[in-house]
């Protein structure tokens, strides 16, 4: 059985207060995705009575699920990640999972990374260089950003998923030969360009996708461009800053009070945890606790968050969601819905502008294009 997970959103429900606002969204959004983990619950059980997963593997999921944003309509993309030697069995497995998945959920694209097996050691050893594919840089910044292992009985394999991420950590913080230099506390370069680099191809393939769809279901990608694969960049952006803003502790004193260094394991270890905390919740914990002046914070996080709240109810209408799904262009300018996907996804980019810029507009027209093109 999967095990039951605590209230994923503690400090946006806390800004919720402080704004004095009431932001069910997040409120439909969790529950929505702890039904679907009953229901996948329930259909894994009557698949096989039988071990459904080998020790060193994992069914990890990814996009809404992962985020707890779920809501009515939403896909289920998992993965079986596999971090050990070849075994047949792996694909019966996945076929075990796939066949429970579609028994519960709309099953992902057969496209994409999703409803498959993926192997560790490609996430790992290639990171850069000719060998480090689009799908490779998406798999392995999704572990990252947007993902979760479902522990499941009788065998937890979350370890799995925790030294896949731990090793691409390490290699992100190991070789960045920029990040800590005498003592001083770096942001993580190598992994901060790798994940500009993944923003950015997700926007290079949104245009490669419309032209292979034909236009079709473009204005619901562009609504998940403008807020939840915004979100993933804004959340990883504030974990590297907050490496140099707030480093976790590097020095240690042994039994013997021997002050020992121990280099770059607790940035990992931090990383770990944000790695496992929704991107949503970790957004708002960097705006908590880095926005001092109260009135500031209080418009950030409404900007922020009031947007992506307006964003997961209008998600959760299926006439809204049915409706973007088969809007075309010419019909986009006098569309209510995604009207409303502009308005909000605009107040959401000027709630991250300021955050990160400390300035939502500027009168030079350089920096203008500045933040809304290289920032947000």
């Amino acid at each position: 059985m999967i095990k039951s997970t605590p209230a994923p959103f503690p400090t946006v429900t806390k800004l919720a207060r402080f704004c004095d606002c009431n932001w069910k969204g997040f409120q439909i959004a969790a529950k929505e995705t702890e039904r679907a983990e009953r229901d996948l619950a329930s259909a894994l059980s009557n698949v096989s009575r039988k071990r459904l997963l080998d020790s060193d593997s994992a069914m990890v999921v990814f996009g809404s699920f992962a985020r707890y944003e779920m809501v009515e309509g939403s896909d289920f993309d998992w993965a079986l990640l596999i971090d050990g030697v070849v075994n047949t069995q792996h694909t019966a497995q996945a076929r075990g999972l796939a066949l429970a998945i579609k028994k519960t959920s709309k099953s992902p694209g057969e496209a994409g990374p999703f409803g498959k097996m993926i192997f560790s050691h490609e996430l790992v050893h290639s990171i850069g260089g000719v060998a480090d594919s689009n799908l490779n840089l998406t798999i392995r910044l999704l572990l990252l950003l947007e993902s979760r292992p479902l522990s499941m009985s009788p065998a937890n394999n979350s370890p799995v998923w925790r030294n896949v991420v731990s090793n691409i950590l390490e290699r992100y913080f190991e070789e960045d030969v920029h990040f800590s230099t005498q003592g001083k506390h770096r942001v993580p370069r190598f992994l901060l360009n790798d994940l500009t680099r993944y923003w950015r191809t997700i926007c290079v393939d949104y245009a490669a996708k419309h032209r292979q769809q034909d236009g079709k279901k473009w204005a619901l990608r562009n609504a998940k461009i403008r807020f939840s694969r915004k979100l993933l960049y804004a959340a990883g952006l504030a974990f590297c800053l907050s490496c140099e803003v707030d480093p976790p502790e590097k020095a240690h004193e042994d039994l013997f009070g021997i002050r020992t260094d121990y280099g770059v394991q607790p940035f990992i270890e931090s990383a770990l945890q944000f790695a496992r905390t929704p991107p949503l919740e970790y957004l708002a914990a960097f705006t908590e606790t880095y926005v001092e002046d109260p009135i500031r914070r209080a418009r950030i996080a409404s900007k922020i968050f009031g947007s992506y709240n307006n964003w997961l109810i209008l998600l959760n209408n299926k006439a809204a969601r049915n409706s973007l799904e088969n809007l075309d262009h010419s019909g986009a300018s006098g569309n209510l819905y995604f009207e409303k996907v502009r308005t909000s996804s605009s107040n959401f980019a000027s709630g991250l502008r300021e955050l990160f810029f400390n300035r939502d507009t500027d009168q030079d027209p350089i920096a203008t294009l500045s933040l809304n093109y290289v920032g947000f």
